[in-house]
């Protein structure tokens, strides 16, 4: 078995979670678009249904891009953030904090890898809780927003005391 340490080490962790991340994204939107039709609703479970819908802007729809050079500016705009966060995970001291940045470069990476091939995202995963629709998102946002929550977890004052301290706490 071949050992790797320090910034070799470091790489493969970003380079396999974020592009499991993306591959598992990419491989879910494409059987969503062949399964599912537009706009059509299958009940999955309780609180979420399976429907198809495409979003030509960022989170919640938001700035658009129906034409070309707004789309071209989107993307760069969301290559260019993928990079840095993927830099970002690269350079984390931590394990957790690493983990957590890669989770969201792959799932950024699945949604421009998306973006870039189709002119929008893919989305199937209708989350909704009595009569209540919250939004439709992807793999990538779970990625995305567990991600977020590891760099929480790696943020509680009890885990900057064990770090900070050098040893456990008592």
């Amino acid at each position: 078995m071949i050992s790797l340490s320090g910034w070799a080490g470091r790489a493969a962790t970003v380079a396999g979670v974020a592009g499991a991340s993306a591959a598992i994204d990419l491989v879910a939107k494409a059987v969503a678009e062949a399964w599912l039709e537009e706009g059509a609703v299958r009940g999955a479970l309780p609180f979420i249904d399976l429907s198809l819908s495409f979003n030509h802007g960022i989170s919640f729809s938001l700035f658009p891009a129906h034409d070309q050079s707004s789309l071209a500016l989107l993307l760069a705009i969301q290559g260019t953030l993928t990079c840095l966060v993927a830099g970002w995970a690269l350079a984390a001291g931590g394990g957790l904090e690493r983990l957590g940045l890669a989770a969201i470069a792959g799932g950024a990476a699945g949604n421009f890898v998306d973006r870039l091939m189709d002119g929008v995202v893919t989305d199937y995963l209708d989350l909704h809780t009595g009569g209540i629709r919250w939004f439709t998102f992807n793999l990538a946002d779970v990625w995305i927003s567990a991600g977020v929550v590891l760099l929480l977890l790696d943020g509680l004052p009890l885990r900057r005391g064990h770090r900070s301290a050098g040893g456990p706490i008592p």
